[in-house]
């Protein structure tokens, strides 16, 4: 029923006496800057749902637009219920006795990590204490003393057979590192030198060089034995030096293991610690660049020196104390609860860890202290929240993900860059459990286009969806308040006002483009508030009052409205041709949309249709021009359906028309035009004028009923806008589906203008309800001669006769 709105049901209204907001004032505990949820209880009770149930691939995908809370909200919801939930265990990296590349992951009880790497370390300096103590001892080196004149007395004894055979032929025996040499025995005894040698004749070097060749056998002999018994000697040695080292490591070994007793694995590893040491020995006696060191050097440079050298220097490939090294990879603190991690930078180095390298020689080198944990690591055992569109900028983090979470299992492998023109040192940590829960965060666009993964579906079954809007009641106005205090409390803003908490409610309202809802996107609200403090104060008032909020929605719009502003200067100069009195045939003023990001106006476009004898073609010029969406296009198409709907059964339709959005040069989307592009091609088609002062919005079906269709309240202002810059004088109006009637929250200079009859808003259900009002004249499909439908068929009747003539000429 054509329906012309009062000025009360143009916008939603608050009564500012019946907003208790000074309550939150007085009493700021009750103030809150996080919206908590508010009406998300649906949404949290599928997070809960998803939280709850432990099974793999229960994790979350939070669906929601930006600015409702999302993030707050859940990151409140994770943290409250992380609080009361066991924390998870410390992890430390040791090394791994069996695979040098694969250090070993031991999981600990919680803040226990620190103290295994304690418990390391001060068994690191005990032993370089004891140890240095102990080889330097008097009792160790007498034993070494007496080992060594054993050795050499013995040396010489299995040597003196050779010697005594060397002697007899005229030779000198002498052992040097290792190696027997023969020397020519001179008259005086002594070794002969070359000068001597050379100055024989050839029959005395003939007959020296034979003797020497006949003692070939006894010297291999004499060498073979002396080889032997020193291997026996070395391991008489190593047994000396692992007995000394023995009784000093025992008591440090039983030490640490004692501190570490509640700890089986780590008592293993110490065991494994223990036997390498001693199979080790020598690594802590022995100083493998001695050898170049002057005396004064070996005597300052002390064993815990050396070694502690060792771990500085880095071109040491594996310094000897590295192997009793911890790294304390996760460290938790005990009795903290779950932990919940947001990875903001979800590469990566920072979602799983990365491997520190240094350069070697052109290659690098690593070990396990040098690993450092990614955020997945830190928030095992808890719970991981992630934006899914930053996730899904780095396309290979996204699968290590799913493969982590399809495995349960976290598995560092960083190869290092790929970029650097160097050998990378491989290390790959042991394998962890994986025990957390994803809340990945994204728009429905992402959470579709997931959708379309199999490995997705299996992994995030829970899907979280945060509403736009929220019900106006009690309960919601109250928490809008909560939050616009503790806003304002938390920032040092200007305070708000009842009438001004009662502006920014019909700010929201309007934002959720529902009288009955409230908009759930706070991060909105809170940028309104800011605005306006801003204002409020620079004008001199501490306070956030309607004129506040007002100025601070005008200075949005003179900020963002550059476009609409040129728009409207176009218009009133007649660039662009809008008419908004009198009437035409075959135009109207429809009206569509702007949307530059967060800021949208309306703006009216002059469709015109041409009508002609043809084959029922129905042509718009903006699909032709490739300037049309599929939903405009759709749009266009349904007019032929009305045609055949309304005349079809009573006429060929012999019928050409053309549609065309006037001085449009950019593509258009939306069915929102249908209505008007119908009412066009009536006019045309019966030749009776349009209203131009009226404009038309709204879908219609191939029956004629008006379907809702978005953007009212930015629609229903530009036309009004308009009508002032042309300064047209006389009532104006729009016509807009009375679907839509519950969404409207127009500007006071709309709502006033109605109130003084310059301009009205009507509401129709149907195309003959719309005809009735913008051609003046009805339906009417059996009555009268001048109605539409009559002079439509008439015409129709027309073009058959013209069609049929072309066709028998």
């Amino acid at each position: 029923m054509l329906r012309s709105l009062e000025p009360k049901d143009l916008t939603r209204r608050f009564d500012a006496a019946s907003l208790p907001i000074e309550t939150f004032y007085q009493n700021t505990e009750l103030a809150s800057a996080q919206p908590s949820s508010a009406g998300q209880s649906r949404a949290i009770r599928a997070l809960s749902l998803g939280l709850s149930i432990k099974q793999k691939g229960y994790n979350v995908f939070v669906v929601g637009a930006s600015g409702t809370g999302r993030t707050s909200s859940i990151r409140g919801h994770l943290k409250d219920r992380a609080r009361s939930e066991a924390t998870p265990g410390d992890v430390v990296l040791v090394y791994n006795f069996d695979d040098r590349d694969r250090p070993r992951a031991i999981e600990l009880p919680a803040g226990v990590g620190p103290r295994v790497q304690r418990v390391y370390n001060e068994l690191v300096e005990g032993m370089l204490r004891e140890l240095e103590k102990a080889f330097e001892g008097e009792q160790h080196n007498e034993k070494l003393q007496a080992m060594e004149k054993k050795h050499d007395d013995h040396i010489e004894t299995l040597l003196e057979e050779a010697r005594a055979a060397a002697e007899k032929v005229g030779f000198i025996l002498s052992r040097n590192q290792g190696s027997i040499q023969l020397a020519i025995r001179g008259e005086d005894g002594l070794p002969v030198d070359e000068d001597v040698y050379a100055q024989l004749d050839a029959e005395a070097k003939k007959a020296l060089e034979d003797a020497a060749e006949s003692l070939q056998p006894t010297m291999e002999e004499a060498l073979r034995r002396v080889k032997q018994y020193e291997r026996q000697a070395d391991q008489s040695l190593e047994l000396l030096l692992r007995e000394t080292a023995s009784n000093m490591l025992n008591p440090l070994f039983e030490s640490a293991s004692e501190e570490v007793n509640d700890l089986p694995e780590i008592i293993a590893h110490l065991r494994q610690a223990y036997d390498d040491v001693l199979n080790r020995i020598e690594s802590f006696t022995m100083d493998p660049n001695e050898q170049d060191q002057s005396e004064e050097q070996k005597r300052t440079r002390s064993l815990r020196r050396r070694l502690l050298d060792e771990e500085e220097d880095s071109d040491t490939e594996e310094p000897t104390l590295l192997r009793y090294r911890v790294n304390v990879f996760v460290a938790r603190q005990t009795d903290s609860g779950a932990p919940v991690i947001e990875c903001n930078h979800p590469i990566m180095s920072n979602l799983f860890g990365r491997i520190v390298h240094h350069v070697r020689g052109g290659d690098t080198a690593t070990d396990h202290t040098k690993i450092r944990a990614g955020e997945l690591y830190q928030a095992n055992g808890g719970y991981l929240v992630i934006s899914v569109q930053d996730l899904l900028q780095q396309p290979q983090v996204w699968e290590a993900l799913k493969r982590a979470l399809k495995n349960g299992e976290i598995d560092l492998d960083d190869p290092g860059d790929s970029s650097r023109m160097v050998t990378v040192a491989m290390l790959r940590p042991q394998s962890i459990p994986l025990k957390v829960k994803v809340c990945l965060i994204g728009t429905p666009e992402f959470y579709y286009m997931l959708s379309r993964d199999p490995e997705f579906s299996k992994l995030f079954k829970v899907k979280v969806d945060f509403d736009l809007e929220m019900d106006v009641d009690d309960e919601n106005i109250e928490r809008y308040l909560r939050f616009m205090a503790g806003v304002t409390l938390d920032e040092g803003l200007a305070g708000v006002t009842p009438d001004g908490a009662a502006r920014i409610l019909e700010h929201s309202v309007r934002i959720a483009l529902d009288q009955r809802k409230l908009t759930t996107r706070f991060g909105w609200i809170a940028d309104l508030i800011r605005e306006a403090s801003y204002l409020a104060r620079r004008n001199g008032r501490d306070e956030i009052d309607r004129n506040a909020v007002e100025e601070a929605l005008a200075a949005r719009r003179e900020r963002e409205g550059y476009l609409e502003k040129r728009i409207l200067e176009d218009i009133a100069s007649g660039r662009v041709l809008i008419q908004c009195s009198g009437e035409e045939v075959g135009q109207i003023n429809g009206l569509t949309v702007l949307e530059m990001g967060r800021y949208a106006f309306g703006q009216p476009a002059r469709i015109t249709c041409s009508v002609g004898a043809g084959k029922h073609n129905i042509l718009s010029v903006e699909r032709e021009a490739d300037l049309s969406g599929p939903f405009h296009t759709k749009g266009t198409q349904i007019i032929r359906g009305i045609l055949l709907n309304r005349f079809g059964n009573d006429v060929p339709l012999n019928l050409a028309a053309t549609f065309s959005m006037e001085q449009n040069y950019s593509e258009i989307d939306g069915d929102s035009a249908s209505l008007a592009e119908t009412l066009a091609m009536l006019s045309a088609l019966s030749r009776v004028p349009i209203r131009q002062d009226i404009a038309v919005t709204g879908s219609i079906d191939q029956r004629g009923q008006v379907q809702a269709v978005g953007g009212l309240n930015e629609k229903i202002e530009g036309f009004f806008r308009t009508c002032k810059a042309l300064g047209s004088t006389g009532p104006k109006g729009v016509v807009m589906p009375a679907a839509n009637a519950r969404d409207l929250c127009l500007s006071s200079a709309v709502v006033r203008a109605v109130e003084e009859g310059d301009f009205a808003v009507y509401t129709i259900q149907n195309l003959e309800e719309a005809c009735e009002l913008m051609l003046g004249r009805p339906w009417d499909e059996q009555g009268r001669d001048d109605s539409l439908y009559a002079l439509g068929l008439k015409r129709l009747q027309h073009f058959n006769a013209v069609v049929g003539s072309s066709l028998h000429m």
